[in-house]
């Protein structure tokens, strides 16, 4: 990012210029409900991930919102979400973060909506909060983590989990989680969402599409965060080898492209120019929503990443209007009744 982007982004926050130029609706933005703040610091400690755990106000958010032109926020989650090997202690954290998370709908109608949070890995306990955040708290969609502790979206195990999301046709968006893994002895002190979430999103995906998971469940609209992440530049690599060599003892029968083009994509993280250039090469910009990753993106990266994508030649400005606002409204109908 060049300084005068930076400049940009600075003159946006201050008020001075309020990047409005295109309403949006804002689907990767984030939350902190008190208890989840606490279970941070008990099981994490004060810098999860590598980062310090922002403060977040929700009448701070909203203040930003309107600098932004974001007429509303889907909460959810980020990493490392609710699971940290307590099965109990995770059925818990989850209905408290849900229901705090449909309080504040309430509390600012029109302003914030929900993405609730699942138990995993537990699958009993996960279909149970599906059926309650959809039935009793009137929730959007869903929010999973790439991997809970390393057990990652499109295993069968948790198929049961997605049969009920299927049934249900809802919206699952992707968030990264800290590898299972992560090598010893290489990029030492690097803060994990610099690059090993990009990496575990695209683990993910390939898991899913190895096992699957998105040709058994097509009722369900999945959002991948960042982009894609490295999708679009392994797709390529990895629709030949999926055709030619097997995977284990199977071949593995999926298009790779075709799948891609069914998935839709946050723009979250700075993905201008040559992120989202590449991904467009293979994916409809009707497939595009927008996403600030407020608080873990602090207000000054929110307002400079509304601006490139308000200016990038990369859309059209009937595309543009798409990724900021149209699309979600076609993901998640029900916004247009909230805005009313």
């Amino acid at each position: 990012m060049s300084i005068n982007e930076w400049k940009q982004g600075v003159k946006m926050v201050k008020g001075l210029g309020k990047a409005k130029r295109n309403m949006k609706i804002d689907v990767h933005v984030h939350y902190l409900p008190p208890s989840y703040v606490e279970a941070l610091r008990e099981n994490e400690g004060e810098r999860p991930d590598g980062f310090q755990t922002p403060d977040w106000d929700p009448r701070q958010h909203i203040a930003l919102m309107e600098r932004l032109g974001i007429e509303i926020s889907i909460l959810s989650l980020s990493s490392p979400h609710v699971y940290f090997g307590d099965e109990a202690a995770a059925k818990t954290l989850a209905r408290r973060v849900n229901e705090y998370g449909a309080e504040l709908a309430g509390q600012y109608p029109g302003k914030f909506r929900l993405l609730a949070s699942l138990p995993l890995p537990n699958v009993k306990d996960s279909i149970e909060e599906i059926r309650f955040a959809l039935d009793e708290l009137d929730a959007d969609g869903f929010t999973l983590p790439t991997n809970t502790r390393g057990i990652y979206l499109g295993r069968t195990d948790l198929d049961p989990v997605f049969e009920v999301l299927n049934e249900r046709k809802a919206v699952v968006v992707l968030h990264p989680n800290k590898p299972g893994r992560v090598p010893e002895n290489v990029n030492e002190g690097l803060p994990i969402p610099a690059m090993e979430f990009l990496f575990d999103t695209t683990r993910t995906v390939i898991n899913m599409i190895i096992n699957g998971t998105f040709s058994r469940y097509k009722n369900i609209k999945f959002v991948i965060p960042h982009a894609g992440a490295f999708l679009s530049l392994l797709a390529d690599r990895l629709d030949p080898f999926f055709k030619i060599i097997p995977v284990g003892e199977r071949k593995v029968k999926a298009d790779v492209y075709a799948v891609l083009k069914r998935l839709y994509y946050d723009v979250a993280g700075f993905c201008v120019p040559r992120q989202l250039g590449t991904l467009l090469q293979l994916v409809d910009a009707s497939h595009l929503l927008y996403g600030s990753d407020y608080p873990y993106t602090p207000a000054i990266g929110c307002a400079s990443l509304a601006g490139m994508l308000s200016d990038t030649d990369l859309l059209t400005e009937k595309q543009r209007q798409a990724m900021f606002y149209d699309n979600a409204l076609t993901l998640f109908p029900r916004l247009g009744d909230v805005k009313k």
